[in-house]
């Protein structure tokens, strides 16, 4: 049947639907929802790009549910260092960055725990304290394989509505015999002009007549990235509360020295808050993998694989800000001067000036300490012809240990005007300090907040699986069936100052709180009154070329300044103090654990036959499964609060806290369906429905309630809760594609996708008593309605060997498109016309890739458009601008095994930013910089 002559017509058959698909994609509001997956096909050795695209392309042909994959180039080598980075070449799939390099994903637009990951079928633990995958953390050079199954199977977890994501490492027995495999490269960074060392091993062989083999892997990585960015919030807007909920900026446009009515009150293009902050950032990666493969006959076959993946980062922030309106808690508000307005009679330039004109220094710092690992082993045991039987066990671990160490530290200095034109044409308003911050001048003590939260996950995976075979052949292929217990169990620590503002207001706090103090170092500014922080604490700024790239004015680097002695100093003020309000402690409000066990079993019967002589594939499976919440945590004595007449506490007696725990279950039954036709060996089409689930946030499953006697509603106190009884969210999805794979590493495809999720969880208010006193609370349950999500995918790969001449026909093309959309079903909702927080309508990867005489080289642009980031930020809603980011790689071969490489990340140093309701109100931009690395590669 794989006749060339019958090639052509096919291949214009193809183009005509792909055609029909792309286009009614874009008109598609409402469908059902379904995925596909993949067979379990051994992965063989592929060296090279063209060799990773066959592999690709050869696994998903040969698979009959809907799935994509990145196979690594070689043996230690993926396609990109990063593997979210990666995974964004796959159609679909869109990411996040932290400090420019990707992070966690979005498949379909869908993120947020809406994704399952797991490592070789295992569910794979996370430092995460939610449900995200952070994919930093595990280096690339460990991965062999990354599978994404965008349509469930009943062999496969459940739990994702986006999709399923499978890291799979190597087998040794896999190799073609003794194998090693080194790398080395120095990685510089344009921003810190930093040059850090990345390293990486793997060593394997089989023994034993190839019954045995053992492989190991190991990685090393240094870095240091620095971010330079710009953020902003408040932008007055009468059409979005202004007026009602806030003041607008008060500018004296008389110049007669004080604001005389509301007439001298305006909208502001200027925003209410201004950052410029200074990130830098040291990660350091150590991983290492370990398998063990003994095949003793061709009857047994047991595996033992373990991963380890330690991956720090510091996480230093060096920022300042200021306000430019009139707030309660700024005292002595500087005069608005010299105002000019554009022709929204928006606020588009002024002065601050005046004794009260401050200047906040600031010093936030976010580490990270993980540790990742999972060991697993699986024995598959063919008992006979007819039945194959499975055991797979694994236990995996991830920890972000976080005592207290994230630091937020505010000082108050104090300058003689700010000048902020935003009346230049530039993205950026040029911002001018006079005189510019030093480590020389006197700054106030304000603001010293430690804080953070320890994470500790825990899975254990047990699976029994077993496959029947039929003895005689006909429409039954096979049946799979098997049964699963996953335990995850998530906690987290809490930690935080008692009272950050302890040494603020120039002692007004110690002296309520009763303690003794040397005021001799308090200084008044203004209505200021603040202690005087030494000169020793402060260290001039480390940072120049400040934003780099922007064609404004942003003020000149500044000083930070050293946390351990600034705590001495506060120490020397009064030392019990400053531990006990200013040290992070345990907060057990904020600690708690959950577990989740899942049993589940399934039936998956595999079909294939020929409908017109063309053969097809159809797996029809039902997966059923209880899931037992446990649920532990502290709750505060709720019947020791007694309101005064203010609606206060009298005491603090009810913030003493119980320890509580509460369990709670519910079953779900998910029917599936793939169907594979081959129209022809190379034209397929496939098809996809099944039902799905996303489990609810970790947070909503908390014991957890937190009241507040300052925010009022309906005349009740306002209370935040946890619910460990909500249950997850459901989903019906469907997928149709067709595909055409017109060569090893040529294909293109194209398909429909749609998911009708039946209703979100969402916080709903409704008063309730606890104790003695009503509230007003705010408890996670599943909503009323759900939303539509569908869309289309294309994707091409051409080489073009056998179309151009020497040298030339070492080119090739690689290009996906997506297209989403979504529609909420509830009424409020869908009038404001916003898609799903974080989800991109149109995105696309575009892949021009070179390999001829031993060189290879490969160009990488990755585009999204404009999504959502709050819904109801202060001013209307707050969007990131679509981004495009330009990769780069190349290699050449000195001799037959060693090759010097080169690759460099965002090539163009494209900015990433954001606005609030009109795109020339920018709420924040960033700076990350190009990354290159120079290297040497051996394998043998």
């Amino acid at each position: 049947m794989n006749n060339n002559n019958r090639k052509t017509g096919h291949s214009a058959l193809a183009l005509a639907i792909y055609s029909a698909l792309a286009s009614s994609a874009v008109y598609a509001e409402e469908a059902d929802g379904a995925k596909s997956t993949q067979e379990s096909i051994e992965v063989v050795e592929v060296k090279g790009i063209r060799s990773s695209i066959k592999e690709s392309l050869f696994l998903k042909q040969n698979a009959t549910a809907v799935v994509d994959l990145v196979v690594a180039d070689d043996i230690g080598k993926f396609p990109d260092e990063n593997l979210a980075e990666a995974l964004q070449r796959i159609p679909g799939i869109t990411i996040t960055r932290n400090g420019g390099e990707g992070q966690k994903i979005l498949v379909r637009g869908m993120g947020s725990g809406y994704n399952v990951t797991t490592l070789n079928g295992r569910k794979l633990a996370s430092e995460d304290a939610g449900r995200d995958f952070n994919y930093d953390t595990i280096a690339s050079e460990l991965v062999n394989v990354l599978k994404v199954y965008k349509s469930p199977e009943a062999r496969l977890i459940e739990g994702g509505i986006g999709a399923i994501i499978d890291i799979e490492t190597r087998k040794p027995l896999a190799l073609d015999g003794f194998t090693v495999s080194a790398s080395a490269k120095g990685i510089y960074e344009s921003r810190t002009k930093d040059t850090n060392p990345h390293a990486s091993f793997i060593i394997g062989d089989k023994l034993d007549d190839d019954t045995f083999g053992v492989l190991f892997s190991a990685v090393y990585s240094k870095k240091t990235l620095r971010e330079d960015s710009y953020s902003a919030a408040g932008f007055f807007d009468e059409d979005e509360g202004w007026g009602a909920d806030s003041a607008g900026v008060p500018v004296d446009t008389n110049n007669n020295g004080k604001i005389d009515s509301v007439d001298e009150i305006f909208a502001s293009k200027i925003p209410s808050y201004m950052y410029f902050t200074n990130a830098q950032d040291t990660r350091t990666r150590l991983g290492a993998t370990l398998a063990l493969q003994w095949r003793p006959s061709d009857q047994l076959d047991v595996n033992f694989d373990a991963l380890y993946s330690r991956y720090n980062t510091d996480g230093h922030k060096y920022q300042i800000g200021f306000v430019n309106y009139d707030e309660s808690w700024t005292p002595g508000t500087p005069l608005f001067t010299n105002a000019e307005f554009d022709e929204l009679n928006r606020v588009v330039a002024m002065r601050q000036s005046g004794d009260a004109t401050m200047v906040e220094l600031l010093n936030l710092s976010e580490p990270r300490k993980t540790d990742t690992y999972q060991i697993g082993l699986n024995t598959v045991w063919h008992y006979s012809p007819s039945l194959k039987i499975t055991a797979d066990l694994a236990y995996s671990e991830a920890k972000n240990q976080n005592a207290g160490d994230n630091r937020f530290i505010v000082a108050r200095g104090f300058v003689d005007s700010i000048d902020i034109n935003y009346n230049t044409g530039n993205l950026l308003p040029d911002v001018t300090l006079a005189p510019g911050l030093t480590a020389d001048q006197d700054y106030g003590a304000h603001y010293s907040l430690n804080s953070g939260t320890g994470v500790t996950d825990k899975v254990t995976d047990l699976k029994l699986f077993a496959q029947y075979l039929p003895e005689s052949e006909g429409l039954l292929a096979s049946v799979d069936f098997g049964v699963s217990y996953i335990k995850q169990s998530k906690g987290q620590n809490g930690f935080r100052s008692s009272n950050p503002s302890q040494f603020s207001r120039g002692g007004f706090y110690l002296n309520r709180d009763g303690y003794q103090f040397d005021n001799s170092s308090v200084f008044n500014r203004g209505e200021f009154e603040l202690f005087k922080i030494p000169t020793n604490v402060f260290v001039p700024a480390n940072f120049d070329n400040f934003l780099d790239g922007e064609n404004s004015v942003s003020p000149e680097p500044w000083p930070s300044f050293d946390y351990d002695k600034l705590l001495a100093y506060f120490r020397s003020l009064n030392s019990a103090a400053a531990d006990k309000s200013i040290v992070a402690s345990v907060q057990k409000a904020d600690t708690y654990e959950v577990s989740e066990a899942v049993t589940s079993a399934f039936v998956q019967a595999n079909l294939q036959d020929t409908i017109a002589d063309m053969p097809f594939n159809l797996n029809l499976g039902l997966r059923a499964s209880k899931t037992t919440i446990d649920s532990m945590g502290y709750l505060y004595n709720f019947d020791a609060i007694v309101l005064d007449d203010a609606n206060k506490p009298s005491s603090n007696e009810w913030q003493k806290t119980t320890y509580v725990t509460h369990s709670d279950d519910y079953t779900s039954v998910l029917p599936s369906m793939n169907f594979k036709l081959n129209i022809e060996d190379d034209l397929v089409f496939r098809s996809s429905v099944a039902k799905v689930l996303s489990r609810p946030a970790l947070q909503y499953l908390r014991i957890w309630a937190a009241p507040n006697f300052t925010t009022f509603k309906e005349g009740l106190p306002t209370l935040s809760m946890g619910n460990p009884g909500v249950e997850p969210e459901k989903a019906v999805q469907a997928d149709f594609t067709l595909e055409w794979y017109h060569g090893d590493t040529n294909s293109i495809s194209g398909g429909l996708f749609f998911k009708d999720i039946e209703s979100f969880i969402s916080k709903t208010d409704r008063a309730i008593t606890l104790g003695q006193n009503s509230y007003y609370a705010s408890v996670p349950t599943a909503g009323q309605y759900g939303a539509k999500v569908s869309g289309a995918e294309f994707a091409l790969s051409q080489s073009f060997d056998e179309y151009l001449p020497e040298p030339f026909n070492g080119f090739g093309v690689q290009f996906n498109y997506t297209y989403v959309k979504s529609n909420y079903d509830d009424p409020e909702l869908k009038a404001k016309g916003l898609p799903f927080q974080g989800m991109s309508k149109n995105s696309y990867n575009a892949v021009v890739y070179y390999e001829q005489y031993g060189f290879q080289a490969r160009l990488a642009y990755n585009w999204r458009s404009r999504y959502l980031v709050d819904p109801e930020a202060w001013g209307g809603p707050a969007w990131i601008k679509d981004y495009g980011q330009l990769d780069a790689s190349a290699s050449y071969d000195i001799y037959e095994n060693i090759s010097i490489f080169a690759e460099a990340s965002n090539l163009t140093n494209n900015r990433h930013w954001g606005y609030v309701k009109r795109d020339d109100q920018v709420s924040n931009l960033e700076r990350f910089g190009t990354q290159i690395a120079l290297g040497i590669r051996g394998s043998f």
